[in-house]
């Protein structure tokens, strides 16, 4: 405005106008921009009740350039994309004034009507066609995508033209979980009933558009704790306790591997390392018993009667097999390095030396620890094998068949000690070797991090490997 009023000459006015409509909009446009938080680690679900009462899932998450889909504002308000979603709902209709910039949604079915204004934070309802205004506010301002030119307004404003005021509901993590749905995927389900009350999330299974199955892949290395808590969040049970309670209370010892197990009463969790890693398809909300029954006979197909027969050669049972693999798992992820660290592992055994993996003291404070309760210190000369006197009681992790295998078969070598250097590259010895003072540095990581992180990251399948020492 100031260099406008300094401009004399007409042309140079109308010039000045153009110039500073644009600045203006280009600053609504940016305004606008920043006050979305497209965050791809959150998704949301939209789900639709039709007349006869039936659920239909939609997805409004599309990664295509340019489709409408769910916003993220960056307090974290849930935008839908207004027009999308009247389209789904065959009494609605949308519309849009470019002139006014404003956004109408009517009911065809109970006459009501909400009239959305441009970066507007309140609407104007309609209760009837000859009703006057009323003035709403809403959650958070009404927009224009950048992404899709969608108008775009939050998940909770279009309750005053639906029949009932409740006929929308969020439903979170937590409460997904109890019916079946991919927390995984989803982070919350935003509900629409035009017709009535939304009173409750029906079971995953039974909305069209979810399958009744489910697949879930289980990384190699993964500890019990991981595995049941990846199978709650993909809608397999309802929560981690049902597994835990099958786990210790259903008899599974009519499968051979289970069978054999000893020593029951110092292992922590009595099925660590017989959940075999692989892919699986479970139906949702199954029963504990169920599921953990699937992953036995899984294990009990892919050791064969081959793997069995190496291990009594070798003086073993397979309870013994896969307690060394198990730490072989967490201990590195090449193949090539496996059979290495399993002769480490037979000799120092041989010789009647203590194994000391820094990998059997994560295991206890990352993955018993805070899932027990009582003394929470009571498995730790069981697993910790600096304090127990050969292999720990049981397995510390779920090993994959690379692993089992390079525990049936060690390499044959006269190795006590290795250690990874700070480049990831392994080194085996005779003697101790203190890699530390081979590779000096400013500030030194401790051997042992006990500091508890998170379950259920990929990362966490291999534990980063340390000096074995004397």
């Amino acid at each position: 405005m100031k260099d406008r009023r300094s401009v004399k000459r007409s042309k140079f006015y109308i010039i000045g106008i153009i110039f500073a409509f644009i600045i203006v909009s280009s600053t609504l446009l940016l305004t606008t921009a920043q006050a979305v938080n497209t965050d791809v680690q959150k998704q949301y679900g939209i789900i639709i009740v039709d007349k006869n009462g039936r659920y239909t899932f939609y997805d409004f998450n599309s990664s295509t350039d340019g489709a409408a889909s769910i916003e993220l504002t960056k307090t974290g308000n849930i935008m839908i994309p207004l027009k999308k979603l009247c389209e789904l709902i065959p009494e609605l209709t949308f519309s849009y004034n470019s002139g006014k910039k404003t956004a109408t949604v009517v009911n065809h079915e109970n006459g009501k009507k909400i009239v959305y204004t441009l970066n507007n934070s309140s609407l104007n309802y309609y209760s009837g066609p000859k009703a006057k205004a009323s003035k709403k506010s809403m959650t958070y301002k009404m927009y224009i995508s950048k992404n899709s030119s969608a108008v775009m307004v939050h998940m909770s404003s279009l309750k005053w033209v639906l029949n009932s005021p409740t006929g929308y509901h969020y439903y979170k993590t937590e409460e997904l979980q109890m019916v079946g749905f991919d927390t995984s995927l989803y982070s919350g389900i935003v509900a629409y009933n035009p017709y009535q009350v939304m009173n409750a999330l029906p079971k995953a299974m039974n909305v069209k558009g979810i399958s009744s199955t489910v697949k879930v892949t289980i990384p190699e290395g993964y500890a019990v704790a991981q595995i049941y808590e990846l199978l709650m969040r993909k809608g397999v049970v309802p929560s981690t306790e049902v597994l835990y309670d099958a786990m210790e209370n259903y008899d599974f010892s009519y499968y051979p591997l289970v069978s054999e197990i000893t020593d029951e009463n110092n292992r922590c969790f009595r099925l660590e390392g017989y959940l075999y890693p692989d892919t699986y398809e479970f139906f949702r909300l199954s029963k504990g018993e169920d599921v953990i029954g699937k992953f036995l006979r899984n294990a009990e197909t892919r050791i064969t009667k081959a793997d069995r027969q190496k291990a009594a050669d070798m003086d073993l049972g397979m309870y013994e097999i896969l307690t060394i693999a198990s730490m072989i798992e967490k201990e590195t992820a090449d193949p090539k390095l496996m059979p290495l660290i399993a002769s480490v592992i037979f000799n120092r055994l041989e010789n009647g030396m203590k194994l000391q993996f820094d990998s059997s003291i994560f295991y206890v404070e990352r993955y018993i620890k805070p899932y027990i309760e009582g003394d929470i210190n009571r498995y730790n000369s069981f697993y910790n094998t600096y304090k127990c006197a050969a292999l720990p009681v049981g397995p510390i992790c779920n090993p994959g068949k690379t692993a089992i295998q390079a525990a049936l078969n060690p390499a044959d070598t006269d190795y006590f000690f290795f250690y990874s250097d700070e480049a990831g590259e392994y080194h085996f010895s005779v003697e101790y070797v203190n890699p530390k003072a081979l590779t000096p540095t400013p500030t030194e990581t401790p051997e042992t991090d006990l500091t508890p992180i998170p379950t259920l990251t990929p990362a966490l399948a291999v534990e980063p490997t340390l000096t074995i020492t004397q």
